[in-house]
């Protein structure tokens, strides 16, 4: 309903078929609320970084030809009001964090609770526009413009259809199947790639939960609390956590770090097995139950994935030391690419790969 409300709200404002409209925010309901409003409307959604420059701010909606834009609050809004005069063609900001902008000029903004309510008084009088657009989309209608990196670090900008969308997440699932019974923790911004088809298109393909953070700040606490099954962290956080880990064990006490150095080492012996394709002997069978139980367990509590069944780093390519390392520890976690040809991939990146 809430979809409905904005795709309604903006199309009373002037939103067509093929209009373009920017979303700035940090992850959040709103964010991915405000995108499916774009999309039944058939328009095209622009992710866009929040903690982007105004200059890379600015590219991207000019190429986005953006007529709206959805700010999170009042950093952003700023941003957006900064650059309007270049940007002639921005008809209207709309918020959805009301703190600080009372008094702003409201020629330009609009509260995302304004917008709503707008649209819910025009649903009887353009329930049929509505129920047109929706009849009219089809699969090779641009959802949406993925901002990503591609090889040497480049920004690449994806022009990806709905069925491009559809296709990945469909890939991804034909390897690891979801359900909906399984909760998936929104970490990642949904302006790139892998947020888009593993968090929001595999939401809505198979029922999985998605769940958010109360403010970044606090993200890997409300991870622990909802302790999800599918997990999509880049490459940058499992380094983060894998440095933790080591860092707090060399700061223990000698009892722990030789339990932990030990139970590691364990840990290590049965990556490499896996790896040459053989099984663990029964007797380091058990060592490992025991090290799991006393060391990895607590480990994988601690971070909030130890109910996590699906684990991946997406984006480019994980150090190979924090790859073993975090495997021993029983995380297992898969690399996953975006190829701009076949979607979700976990193989190697060639050139024509999404990298993040």
């Amino acid at each position: 309903m809430k979809a409905k409300a904005i795709s309604l709200g903006l199309m009373t404002l002037g939103l067509e078929a093929g209009n373009g409209v920017a979303v700035l925010a940090d992850n959040s309901p709103e964010w991915f609320w405000s995108e499916l409003g774009v999309q039944t409307a058939r328009g095209i959604a622009a992710g866009l970084n929040p903690g982007g420059s105004a200059e890379e701010t600015k590219g991207l909606m000019t190429l986005a030809r953006a007529r709206f834009a959805l700010a999170q609050d009042q950093e952003q809004v700023d941003k957006l009001l900064e650059l309007k005069e270049g940007i002639p063609f921005l008809q209207k900001i709309i918020y959805w964090r009301e703190k600080g902008l009372q008094h702003y000029p409201q020629s330009v903004l609009m509260s995302i609770a304004e917008l709503t309510k707008l649209g819910e008084a025009q649903e009887k009088s353009r329930s049929k526009d509505f129920e047109r657009r929706l009849h009219h989309g089809n699969g090779r209608d641009v959802a949406m413009m993925v901002f990503a990196l591609g090889p040497k670090e480049t920004l690449r900008i994806v022009p990806a259809t709905h069925q491009f969308l559809i296709t990945s997440a469909e890939a991804a699932l034909s390897c690891n199947p979801v359900c909906d019974t399984d909760e998936y923790f929104c970490m990642i911004s949904p302006a790139w790639f892998f947020e888009q088809t593993l968090g929001l298109v595999i939401s809505l393909l198979t029922g999985q939960r998605l769940n958010f953070a109360e403010k970044a700040e606090t993200a890997l606490e409300n991870s622990r609390e909802i302790s999800p099954h599918i997990v999509v962290y880049p490459p940058k956080l499992w380094e983060k956590i894998t440095e933790a880990i080591q860092k707090n064990t060399n700061s223990s006490t000698w009892l722990k770090r030789t339990v932990f150095n030990r139970s590691v080492s364990i840990g290590y012996d049965r990556v490499d097995l896996v790896a040459k394709g053989r099984h663990a002997s029964l007797p380091r069978g058990i060592l490992y139950r025991v090290a799991d139980f006393a060391t990895f367990r607590p480990l994988r509590d601690k971070h909030g994935l130890d109910r996590a069944r699906i684990i991946y780093t997406a984006g480019r390519p994980l150090s190979p030391e924090a790859f073993r390392f975090l495997h021993a520890i029983g995380i297992n976690i898969q690399q996953v690419f975006g190829s701009t040809k076949e979607g979700i991939t976990m193989a190697r990146p060639a050139d024509d790969l999404i990298i993040e």
